[in-house]
């Protein structure tokens, strides 16, 4: 059962309290900083999920939905863009790029995990730690 849940934003502070509530929910996380490295992890674990932010350093988060997308062994994770930009435009771009779904920033953490459990695998989903 994967509930590895891999997270790309260059803000630390975002990744932290991201992961924190997901945590809390039993998902593993793992995080990305940056483009590459996000592809790298990517191959490395294949995570249920990938929440990706759209402005990151090295390759932007279009381009790595992108080449995410056009590779066989992880074409079918879900992707949700993180975007701090125009959701209207943010959207058809992300969309366009691969990506199932769109949050803007800021965004709810308790709504970002009710997205990632509605999207990922109901076979694999966690049990939280509270319950």
């Amino acid at each position: 059962m994967n509930t590895t849940i891999l997270v790309v934003d260059d803000s630390s502070d975002i990744r932290t309290v991201v992961r924190y509530s997901l945590t809390d929910r039993g998902f593993q996380v793992i995080e990305a900083s940056d483009g590459p490295q996000a592809i790298q992890l990517a191959r490395q674990h294949r995570p249920a999920l990938i929440l990706l932010d759209l402005c990151i350093p090295g390759i932007d988060g279009w381009e790595v939905a992108s080449r995410l997308r056009s590779d066989p062994a992880l074409e079918d994770i879900p992707i949700v863009a993180m975007t701090a930009y125009d959701v209207s435009s943010a959207i058809r771009a992300a969309q366009t790029a691969g990506c199932q779904k769109v949050v803007a920033k800021p965004f709810d953490l308790v709504e970002m995990a009710h997205t990632v459990a509605r999207l990922v695998s109901p076979a694999e989903l966690p049990r939280p730690h509270y319950a």
